[in-house]
Order: structure tokens, then sequence, then C-alpha cells
């Protein structure tokens, strides 16, 4: 076998030795196979569907249980049809790329409406909403029969090696060698197969890096293992983008111990899952938490946020931690706030909007990242934090009006709005300093009320005169 050089269309493979590597591979295959629940229903051609949607982009290994829940709960296209989008989204959860389940759901709508079944051939395939041309290819050839080569990274991987392509395999000029030879290299016979040993090979033997050609079927026909490049090849785009660094501030907006969360529209990055409102935050996000802590804005995209949300802030927005995730494309980190609403919309410019119990979070569709956030701002939330009270009668006279108040004492982190006389101030404890700096020694005497943000907790009421419990400035 000669290799491909650059310019060359396609490597040259004579027929006697594409039968010997068809043999020697499925023979491999035939003893090395991966037990796979998928492949346990080979004649199901929507078993296949979903599993090679779910594989996109995806670690079997991760792939494995969702799949068993996922046709568990949507055994057939009937069944994920008549589903629920937000039902289905739940059973997605944790998987990313949710632009997949919104096309497979779509695909199963079409399906049902047109009163049709799983099409039988890859070309029909491509017709359905998020199936291109890789996964028409295995689906056909799995589950139909159909002599077409399903060529995905591990495939590339091998052939490349095999027949020492030398063109980088993410150019057209690649792509086109790589599924030339894919394609003379198919068993006509037993296609499905033959596809999923290029799989199996290219995941467990012929791996991206240290590939394991002691144990390859194939190693005395590899151009790579013979010229010693096989941790050269394939080439690939050395200048690939690096993922974007990506500032957000999400927003925990607490109102009668709820939390606000919004939808997110369809299509796009979390296609229709649910979220804390977050702004991006372009420039120096340190600058724009300063002025977030100082004066309860980050500028006019906070002030749009609350206000497309119908939202009035009533306290200034605490710092409840950082969270970073990292997508193929994007570096994202979160600074994640909790603040008080005054208002409890539920729909707001043509916004989804809910307002969620704590609790009641498992039971939605969030993405993994929001998770993280929700994470770190629901503990602040669901502290037991004071209420201070007090009106004109109760302080005493000649008494100054003070605005701000914070409690000394464990656990507690975050105090709700505060009313001396006819003043509104806002309140916070630092569990840093476990108190505020300054304090006014003649405090007024005030009634304390402590209580839970989430609710389902006893109320009792404290009045006193010292300071010893309440730290005023």
């Amino acid at each position: 076998m000669t290799g491909a050089r650059r310019g060359v269309s396609q490597p040259i493979i004579p027929p006697p030795l594409r039968q010997s590597i068809r043999r020697k591979l499925l023979r491999w295959y035939d003893r090395h196979k991966r037990d796979l629940p998928w492949r346990r229903r080979a004649g199901d051609p929507y078993a296949q569907w979903v599993a090679e949607i779910m594989l996109q982009q995806t670690r079997v290994e991760t792939v494995i249980p969702y799949y068993e829940r996922f046709m568990k709960r949507f055994p057939t296209v009937e069944a994920l049809a008549r589903a629920k989008h937000e039902t289905v989204l739940k059973h997605w959860e944790g998987l990313g790329y949710y632009r997949r389940i919104l096309h497979l759901h779509d695909a199963a709508r079409l399906l049902r409406r047109d009163k049709r079944h799983v099409p039988k051939t890859a070309a029909a395939l491509r017709a359905l909403p998020g199936v291109g041309e890789y996964t028409a290819a295995a689906l056909a050839s799995i589950a139909y029969g159909e002599p077409v080569a399903a060529v995905d990274g591990n495939v590339a991987r091998v052939v490349a090696r095999l027949c020492g392509i030398d063109a980088d395999i993410l150019t057209p000029e690649g792509k086109k060698q790589v599924g030339d030879a894919a394609a003379r290299l198919l068993s006509r016979g037993r296609p499905g197969d033959f596809n999923q040993a290029w799989m199996d090979l290219g995941s467990t033997v012929c791996t991206p890096k240290s590939p394991r050609c002691d144990r390859c079927p194939l190693a005395t026909d590899c151009l790579a293992a013979a010229s010693g490049r096989a941790d050269v090849l394939p080439v690939r785009d050395g200048n690939r983008k690096k993922p974007r660094e990506v500032s957000l501030f999400a927003f925990a907006f607490q109102c009668d111990g709820k939390i606000l969360l919004r939808r997110r529209p369809k299509g796009g990055l979390w296609s229709a899952l649910w979220e804390l409102p977050t702004i991006e935050v372009n420039g120096d996000h340190r600058e724009a938490m300063t002025r977030l802590m100082q004066s309860g804005t980050a500028g006019p995209l906070f002030d749009d946020l609350a206000e497309r949300c119908g939202l009035r802030i009533q306290e200034v927005p605490i710092h409840a931690g950082t969270v970073r995730h990292q997508l193929t494309h994007l570096s994202l980190t979160f600074q994640v706030f909790v603040a008080a609403a005054a208002h409890c919309k539920r729909t707001a410019n043509g916004q989804i909007l809910r307002w969620v119990p704590p609790v009641s979070l498992s039971n939605l569709s969030i993405s993994t990242a929001q998770r993280k956030a929700l994470r770190v701002a629901v503990p602040f939330l669901e502290k037991s934090t004071p209420t201070l009270h007090s009106s004109s009668r109760l302080v005493r006279p000649g008494a100054p009006k003070l605005g701000v108040a914070a409690v000394r004492s464990p656990g507690w982190q975050i105090s709700r709005n505060v009313w001396f006389g006819d003043t509104s101030k806002r309140a916070m404890y630092d569990p840093i300093r476990r108190g505020i700096s300054r304090f006014q020694p003649d405090a007024p005497q005030v009634y304390a009320t402590w209580g839970s943000t989430v609710g389902g907790c006893r109320w009792r009421t404290h009045k006193s005169n010292s300071c010893d419990n309440l730290f005023f400035h």
C-alpha cells in the first residue's frame, strides 16, 4: 500500500490488501467488541439513533447510564414524540450539547406527525433534524445493513495512520482522502459491524496518544507503524482557536423563600434550559464587581437585567462565590451573587420566568454550569438570616436613625432589609470580620426577629439595648 502524498486524492489500496484488512479487523472485532447496551438492540433503528446522537462529542462511558435511563423512559419513537419537551430535557440533563436533544425530539415529532418509521437509507436519514453525514451512515449501516462508511474522529485517525495519509484530516482534502479510503475498505457483507470495529479499534487500541501498536490486528499493514509515525499521524490543524474566555455575573434573586429562574431561548447554547438571570461582563470584571458591591449596580447591563426580569432589587447583591466551567469553545467564569427582590413577577417582557423553592431545583432541566452556580448560591439563601424590624415608637426618643446593621452570630451571613424609623437601608454580615468594622455605642432599642429565608422555621423575637448581638454604623 502506497501512502497518500499531499495533492493526491486518494491512497492506493490493492484489492487483496483490502480483503486482508477486512478479515483481520472483523476477526478482532468478533473477539474483542465492547458489550454496549445499544448493541444488544442492533435491529432497533430507534435505539441506534438515540445512541448515535448521544455519542456525538461524548465518551461512551459517559453515555451509557444516560442512554439506559433515557430508553427506559422513552422506549420508542412514539413515546419520545408524545413527551413534553421539559420532560425530555430533564432526561438529557448533564450530557451537554443540548441542541442534540432538541433536534432528536423535533425529528421524533416529525415522524409521528407524518406517520413514518425511522428512514432506512443514509440519504433519507440526513433529511431529519440533527442527523449529519456520519450519524446517518452509522445508523443506516448498523440498523439496516446499508453498505456506507461511517467516518468519525476515531475512524479518521485509524484510517489516516493505516494508509499513511499526510494531509490535514480537518481540511476538505484530508477528509476526502480518509472518506475514500474508508469506503474502499468497507466490508459490504457486514457494514455495520465493520464500522463499529473501526470505532472500537480507535477507542481502545489506536488511541490519540500512545497508540498500542503491539495489540493492533492491522499493525503489519499500517504505514504509520512501519515508518514510526503512529504518534505523529493524523495531521491536524495546529492553529485551532483556543476557547474564548467569558466573564459572567449570575444573580440568585430571592423573594418569599423562592429563587428566580428564567428559561433560555430555544436554539443556541443550553437551549430551553433554566438558569439564574445571567449577564456577560465585558472588560475587567473586577471593576464591575466593585461597582456592584458598593453601589448595587454593575452599570446598564445590570439595570437592564433587573428591568427585563420585572424586578425591583431590595438590597445590594452579595458575592457568594466564583464558578468556572469549561466548554469546547468557551472558558466560562461566573461570579455568583445573591439579592432579595421586592416583587415577585412571574412573567416580564416576554421572558419565561419561574420562582422556584430551592428544594424543587432538582426537578428542572438546568445546565451543569448553572447547577454549579446554584450550589454556590443556595447555601447563602438557606442560612437562617435575621430580619430586623423597628418603628418610630420603638426607637428611644432622640436616638439616631441608623442605616446598616449586622448580627454577630455564627452561621448568619445575609440579613434582609432593616427599618429604623422611616429609614430603609440594607444590612450585611461580614463572616470574615464577624461583624461591621464600625458600630454605634448608643444603640437604639430594636426588636430583632430571627427566621429562615426559605421558610419552614419557627420565629422568635428578641429585644436588646446592648451591642453584644447587634452592631450598627
